[in-house]
């Protein structure tokens, strides 16, 4: 579970912001009790390097996750391309490094969710 949601401020398309990240949040909320998962944080994020789509902070206290396209303010990412990145970040909750459990985890999530939403 999410306790807070927080989108860019300073950028426009802050409702559609809010909820692309509502529904990201709403999308694995399902899976979080299983694995035992809690956030304070969930939370939009503009880095400097295009290939830079999702961060967690805190040992998964507070996730990060891009959801507009570089120097496009108003172009968002297509809801998979940002489920998939939160997907990887909530894989670092239970596997830091990205090792071979690491991705056997993040297989099985995507196999859940992006058959789950199509």
């Amino acid at each position: 579970m999410f306790w807070k949601i927080k989108v860019l401020k300073r950028k426009p398309g802050e409702k559609e912001a809010k909820k692309i990240s509502e529904k990201i949040a709403k999308q694995v909320q399902p899976i979080m009790p299983k694995h035992k998962w809690r956030f304070k944080l969930l939370s939009e994020f503009y880095s400097n390097n295009p290939a830079f789509l999702g961060l967690t902070v805190g040992a998964g206290i507070h996730v990060k996750l891009r959801l507009r396209r570089p120097n496009r303010d108003w172009d968002f990412y297509p809801f998979d391309q940002v489920l998939d990145p939160m997907l990887h970040e909530l894989c670092h909750n239970a596997h830091g490094p990205h090792n071979a459990s690491f991705y056997k985890l993040w297989d099985e999530l995507r196999k859940v969710h992006f058959h789950s939403f199509r």
